[in-house]
C-alpha cells in the first residue's frame, strides 16, 4: 500500500478530469472519470467509496472557505484533450 504521506503530489503524473460517470452494486463502486474522450475506470469498495466522499467533501468545504462558494456554472476550462485535436492530421 502506498504510504500518502511520502508522495509529492508536484511530481505526480496527472490528467485533467472534466466529468464523472459511475455506479454501484452491492460490491463495488465504479467511478469513472473523463478526460476529454478517455475514460479511466476504477472500481472500490463501497467503504473506500465512502472515504472518497467523505475527503472530497471536506476538501471542497475547505475550499469554500478560503475562496468563497462554488458556482456551478460549467466551468471555462476546457480538457486539454479536446475532440476536435483528436481530428487533426497526423493524430491517430
Amino acid at each position: 500500500m502506498i504510504d500518502p504521506k511520502t508522495i509529492d503530489l508536484n511530481q505526480v503524473p496527472k490528467k485533467f478530469c472534466d466529468g464523472a460517470i459511475g455506479g454501484f452494486n452491492k460490491e463495488t463502486f465504479i467511478i469513472v472519470p473523463t478526460s476529454g474522450t478517455e475514460l479511466m475506470p476504477l472500481i472500490t469498495t463501497p467503504q473506500i467509496a465512502k472515504s472518497i466522499a467523505i475527503w472530497l467533501l471536506n476538501n471542497v468545504q475547505e475550499y469554500e472557505k478560503q475562496f468563497g462558494e462554488i458556482d456551478m456554472i460549467p466551468p471555462q476550462i476546457q480538457s486539454p484533450i479536446q475532440i476536435a485535436d483528436l481530428n487533426k492530421p497526423g493524430n491517430s
